[in-house]
């Protein structure tokens, strides 16, 4: 099952949005830009707010998860004298296995067989109703839509509505299938330096959410291996078998966490952690009463053992990331559809790190899903501008100072990236209005890079496509997308003042020769040997667009991907597919003439740069 979107109504900021992750192309990470106090947080808060959730990060003590009074909500505007609701409503997907579990659950449970209207959607709206400023008892209260399957008893032959009495039941299993919603406001916490595997002297609600992570690694190894069984069990036995068995288990976990670790950390901080691993022992503490069994996550570092406390912010932060994110996707007897929300991440790394751990977003569980939040164009990924929001704040002045913003003001709006970008066509880049939303200007010594223009973001996704993956080249190379091929002035007279090497790729076809023409008239010797068309890298592309490069069977390939039904050649549906196929890295298999097409585009652009 998967979240369709989230809409809110009256919470705190917000009078009315909506977070729509069901529109082509399909991606599986959101991203929420915007200023300080434009409301992001806000928009995060609202979704985690909502009650059905399989799991809770409540053991943590993360600051600002929790809301503990509900009368915080209402808008500061409203708060003399609030009549209304506020409401939070959320969309689902049911796949086929959801329908499988429904129907067998009601027929084996309830004696009820489905016949029809069990819906491919539903939504559920949780509401809480104020009356001069206080909450009416008895509540939220709660509505789910679309979601009164109708059937009839193993032995009855008239069909009806399921009554209200099985009803509630159902819905009772159905929020154990509803997918999970882990809102991390931050990961500055202190990973314990012991987890005990039984009841903790201490905080055992803490432990016990690290014993389920635990778990979740253990799972991943795929040996159905299990925490009980194969490790406690074992260190009490004390056998010499059993501790040898146990011995193993400990050293496959260790070897997994610092694979995952490691591996990200020497991609992300582009130097190798030098030997460095993750090593798990196990331990126990004896007192009158009991004896307590924990597990102890250390560093190696040459012939030196630190707890994970004793390392530095940025390792703590990194380490507490990927255990908590990367594992969740192999939990068993859980929803596999998790929800992760970040705010601000990775606020307290170096811009190259930020950079490198958005990268990593892309490579999350695959059933997992991403919001985050960020005001930093380092954590801003061109490929995801479909899923991205631009939040802004009507309280805020946005052309003066911070000094200027008014909290009985506010009001907190969401924008589609597209239309945010249709509404502003005077920045031209197709990402401009990102930057020009985040008050980004380059500094002197930044490491800007060399780029290729394009002319639209649809040169753009085919591109990163192939070079990413299908043709799985291991050189880089940066893409620059326009908004049509005669909106690349402003992008070039920047990189002509940063001194920046770039150059300009354009369809070969009657607009792009025009503006090819045009670019070199008004920039002259500047733009020599940087303008280019289809046309110069193959005569034969004369007069042809990027799509040309793709032979009309892989075209047909790639759009029924999305749009299986499609009988014919739709430019509009085909690039949406090919957008969808790099957001959900969906790599096809395409023929060699459209391979070695896409190779030559790659190789032209790659040697006019060097060169």
């Amino acid at each position: 099952m998967k979240h369709t979107f989230f809409e809110v109504w009256n919470f705190k900021g917000i009078e009315h949005i909506r977070l729509d992750f069901n529109s082509h192309p399909h991606s599986k990470v959101y991203t929420l830009v915007g200023l300080n106090e434009s409301g992001k947080t806000t928009v995060l808060e609202a979704i985690n707010f909502f009650n059905y959730k399989y799991e809770t990060l409540d053991p943590l003590n993360l600051h600002g998860y929790s809301i503990s009074d509900v009368h915080e909500l209402i808008p500061m505007s409203k708060r003399s004298n609030f009549n209304d609701k506020i409401k939070i409503k959320v969309g689902y997907k049911l796949d086929e296995d959801d329908k499988k579990d429904i129907k067998k659950f009601l027929l084996e449970n309830l004696d009820f067989e489905v016949t029809k209207n069990l819906y491919d959607e539903f939504y559920i709206i949780q509401s809480y109703e104020f009356r001069n400023s206080q909450l009416i008892p008895n509540q939220p209260e709660t509505l789910w839509g679309n979601f009164k399957p109708w059937g009839k008893t193993k032995r009855g032959k008239n069909e009806k509505e399921i009554n209200d009495e099985k009803w509630k039941i159902l819905v009772t299993f159905v929020k154990t299938l509803l997918p999970s919603v882990l809102y991390f406001p931050n990961f500055l916490f202190e990973f314990p330096d012991k987890i005990y595997l039984e009841e903790a002297p201490s905080e055992e609600e803490k432990h016990s959410f690290y014993r389920t992570v635990l778990q979740d690694v253990l799972d991943a190894i795929g040996e159905q291996i299990n925490l009980e069984t194969h490790i406690l069990a074992r260190a009490k036995d004390g056998g010499r078998n059993a501790w040898s068995f146990l011995e193993s288990v400990l050293l496959k976990m260790g070897s997994n966490i610092s694979r995952t670790v490691f591996t990200k950390w020497n991609s992300i901080f582009k130097r190798t952690s030098g030997g460095k691993e993750i090593v798990v022992n196990i331990g126990r503490e004896e007192s009158e009463e009991n004896t307590h069994w924990y597990l102890q996550l250390r560093l190696r570092d040459g012939s030196e053992y630190y707890t994970i406390s004793e390392r530095s912010l940025g390792f703590r932060w990194f380490f507490a990331f990927l255990l908590l994110t990367q594992y969740r996707g192999f939990r068993k007897d859980a929803p596999d559809n998790v929800l992760f929300l970040f705010d601000e991440p990775a606020s307290n790394l170096h811009s190259s790190a930020q950079s490198q751990l958005l990268e990593s977003f892309g490579k999350f569980p695959e059933n997992s899903s991403i919001v985050y939040t960020t005001h930093s164009h380092h954590l801003i990924n061109p490929a995801w501008l479909e899923g991205t929001y631009v939040v802004k704040n009507q309280g805020l002045e946005y052309d003066d100072s911070y000094e200027n913003y008014n909290a009985a003001n506010t009001e907190i709006t969401l924008h589609k990236y597209r239309e945010f970008a249709s509404k502003h066509p005077n920045q031209t880049t197709y990402f401009q209005p990102v930057l020009d939303i985040l008050d980004y200007c380059p500094g002197a010594l930044e490491n800007v890079p060399d780029v290729v223009m394009l002319e639209g973001k649809n040169d753009f996704y085919t591109l990163k496509y192939f070079h990413e993956k299908i043709l799985k080249n291991t050189s880089t190379i940066n893409l620059m997308p326009g908004n049509g091929a005669g909106t690349l002035d402003d992008a070039i007279r920047l990189y002509i003042a940063w001194g920046r090497n770039f150059i300009v790729l354009l369809d070969s076809d009657k607009g792009g020769k025009s503006q090819k023409t045009r670019y070199e008239d008004i920039f002259g010797v500047l733009v020599e040997n940087k303008i280019f068309s289809l046309e110069d890298i193959n005569s034969s592309w004369k007069n042809k667009s990027m799509e040309f490069l793709i032979i009309d069977k892989d075209k047909d390939k790639i759009q029924k991907t999305s749009y299986p039904h499609s009988s014919k050649f739709n430019k509009t549906h085909f690039n949406r597919a090919i957008q969808e196929a790099y957001l959900t890295n969906n790599e096809l298999k395409v023929l060699a003439p459209t391979k070695n097409n896409m190779q030559k585009v790659i190789d032209f652009c790659s040697k006019k740069l060097s060169s």
